[in-house]
């Protein structure tokens, strides 16, 4: 209960009773309200109110602990941590590194985000991933899948560098082309007549000149093909897949009045395709190295379970039903103050005029003392029994306060 235990005052309870109320009423409500998220079934929290002093050494700052019944295998991203800010905000002087929680299944420690929560998570995507592609053809139970991925933990910087010799271009290229044309010799008497400009040789000396020159060049700068490559990966690469997935078999027939239900294994052509929908849902790759195995298996339900004892429903039909269970306690207080109270008065009350004979006469004054001994002795037995009721009744509170204090109360606050 949340703060509803305040609805009625405690006009007997001490400044301790309405500590420790208020206490269980804060705790009831952060445990309503945990319950209302999504990935949440059900939630119990524990909280230690902080304590105030004067000295420093016997403060006690405010704590809290939470176990969850989770929905699925893992919370969403960052919702531990927003449950954690929930709690620490609404109890004073608590702080979320003082707030706990705790899975009630164990799977996944419910701390920061490390490297194994998110491989498990990871891994449970995949597992729904597979069971909500397969179960719409297979019948909603019918698909249990596991997945398991192996992660490579190492970084990796890699350049690679390929040149291709059948490929390559021209970078650059540079010609270049020279010709000259005839050129004048010296000719006739060496001196200065033959070198002097503009004078005409003789015919004795015909002039001579050199014949006409070119002359080319070429200069070429090629490449082959180049492939530069550079890869840098962080750490939680996948390395290898593995996944195992068991399917039921085939209903024939649903169970009814005139039989059990019947089941038939699946066809190898429906194995393959079901397989076939179940790699392109993870991904599969064989280059990988990884393995995917589906096996069609009966499950253990398909046998059916025998129907309960009555006992045993009746049992938990008053489990379920607080107010049937109420009403039954009622009766069987009210059947156990006839047997014990009111029948008992009952026949005492007539025993007196069963001493007398039919035709009005009393007995005899022998037979009047033996009458009140076994009166007496029947009283004291009744007496016993009650006493014993009495005790047990007392001693199953002594056992179990709490619990029979809030059965009393609900049954009040019920009425």
């Amino acid at each position: 209960m949340g703060f509803e235990l305040f609805d009625k005052p405690n006009w007997v309870g001490s400044e301790f009773d309405e500590q420790v109320n208020y206490q269980r009423a804060l705790e009831g409500e952060l445990e309503h309200t945990v319950a209302t998220l999504s990935d949440i079934q059900s939630a119990r929290v524990h909280l230690v109110l902080p304590h105030d002093s004067l000295f420093r050494e016997q403060e006690r700052p405010a704590k809290a602990s939470v176990v969850l019944k989770l929905r699925h295998r893992s919370l969403a991203d960052g919702e531990a941590d927003a449950i954690r800010n929930l709690i620490a905000s609404a109890v004073d002087g608590l702080t979320p590194e003082h707030v706990v929680l705790v899975d009630a299944d164990g799977h996944l420690p419910l701390g920061p985000r490390t490297a194994e929560m998110l491989e498990l998570s990871a891994e449970q995507a995949l597992e729904d991933k597979l069971v909500s592609t397969l179960e719409p053809v297979t019948g909603p139970g019918n698909v249990r899948a596991s997945v398991t991925l192996d992660y490579n933990p190492a970084a990796m910087d890699e350049t690679q560098e390929t040149y291709d010799p059948n490929q390559t271009v021209t970078l650059s290229m540079q010609r270049s082309e020279q010709s000259t044309g005839p050129q004048p010799v010296a000719s006739g008497v060496p001196g200065a007549a033959s070198n002097a400009p503009n004078t005409q040789a003789l015919p004795v000396y015909p002039r001579e000149s050199t014949p006409p020159a070119s002359a080319k060049s070429e200069s070429g700068t090629y490449g082959a093909s180049k492939t530069v490559r550079h890869v840098v990966e962080n750490p939680g690469r996948v390395r290898r897949l593995t996944a195992a997935i068991v399917v039921n078999d085939r209903l024939v027939k649903p169970a009814g009045k005139d039989g059990p239900a019947v089941w038939q294994a699946r066809s190898p052509q429906e194995l393959r395709e079901l397989t076939a929908l179940a790699q392109a849902a993870v991904g599969f790759d064989p280059a990988r190295g990884d393995v995917l195995s589906m096996e069609d298996i009966a499950f253990d339900g398909n046998r059916g379970t025998p129907a309960p004892p009555l006992p045993q429903r009746l049992l938990g039909a008053a489990e379920s039903s607080p107010l049937l269970l109420k009403y039954l306690c009622l009766l069987l207080g009210l059947a156990a103050v006839l047997a014990f109270g009111v029948r008992p008065a009952l026949r005492q009350m007539g025993k007196p005029g069963a001493a007398r004979s039919g035709s009005g006469k009393s007995l005899p004054a022998a037979a009047a003392p033996e009458a009140l001994r076994s009166e007496q002795a029947g009283a004291e037995l009744e007496r016993g029994q009650n006493q014993e009721i009495f005790d047990q009744v007392a001693a199953q509170f002594k056992r179990e306060p709490t619990q029979s204090s809030r059965l009393l109360q609900s049954w009040i606050h019920s009425e």
